[in-house]
C-alpha cells in the first residue's frame, strides 16, 4: 500500500489526459461522460434519489453538465473548482445523502483503500453509484489506474442493480448498488 503521504502527492500531480476541457483526465471529457450525463437524471428518479455527494468531484466540468434536479455536494482530496470541499473518502464519511457518485475514483486507489472508502459511504448513503469493470478476465491496469469488479472479493458489492456503458472502453460500466 502506498503511503499516505505518496499518494496525496500522486493525485495532486492529477492524472491529466492532456485535454484542454479538464485536468482530470481522457474519462472526464464531455465526449468520455456523454452516455452517464443522459442517464443519470432519469436513473434519479427511478431510486428516488434526491441528494448526490460526489466522492472525487476533480473539476467538475463534466458533471456540472446533467440536467438533474437533485441537492449536488462535491468532494475531492484535492479541490479543483470552487465550491468542492477537501474530504478523504477512505477516512472521512460524506453528509448524509441518497447516494455517493464515485466515477473513475476507485479505481486510482489500492484495494485497502478501497475497502476503506466502503466502509465510509456506507455511513452516508443508501446507493453508490460507481465505476464497474464487467469481466472475468480484466485487462491488467497500470500503476494509476486499475480495472476494478466491485461485485466481488474484497469489495462484495454483488450485481448492480443497473448500468450503463460509460466512456469508450466497452469493459467499463457506471453502476448503481444499495449500500
Amino acid at each position: 500500500m502506498l503511503s499516505d503521504e505518496d499518494m496525496y502527492k500522486r493525485m495532486e500531480n492529477g492524472w491529466r489526459g492532456g485535454r484542454p476541457e479538464t485536468d482530470c483526465g481522457n474519462g472526464s471529457t464531455l465526449a468520455a461522460t456523454e452516455n452517464v450525463r443522459r442517464w443519470l437524471p432519469g436513473l434519479a428518479k427511478r431510486f428516488k434519489i434526491r441528494s448526490v455527494c460526489d466522492a472525487g468531484a476533480g473539476d467538475c466540468s463534466w458533471v456540472d453538465r446533467v440536467e438533474w434536479t437533485i441537492r449536488y455536494e462535491a468532494f475531492d482530496l484535492i479541490p479543483r473548482a470552487p465550491g468542492v470541499t477537501k474530504l478523504d473518502i477512505t477516512r472521512e464519511a460524506m453528509p448524509a445523502c441518497d447516494a455517493i457518485l464515485c466515477r473513475m475514483v476507485l479505481n486510482h486507489l489500492d484495494r485497502d483503500r478501497n475497502v476503506m472508502a466502503i466502509e465510509q459511504f456506507r455511513k452516508s448513503a443508501r446507493y453508490l453509484i460507481a465505476t464497474q469493470f464487467d469481466s472475468e478476465k480484466l485487462p491488467k491496469g497500470s500503476r494509476e489506474f486499475q480495472r476494478l469488479d466491485l461485485r466481488n472479493a474484497p469489495y462484495n458489492l454483488g450485481n448492480p442493480l443497473e448500468s450503463i456503458q460509460d466512456g469508450h472502453e466497452d469493459l467499463c460500466r457506471l453502476a448503481i448498488w444499495k449500500l
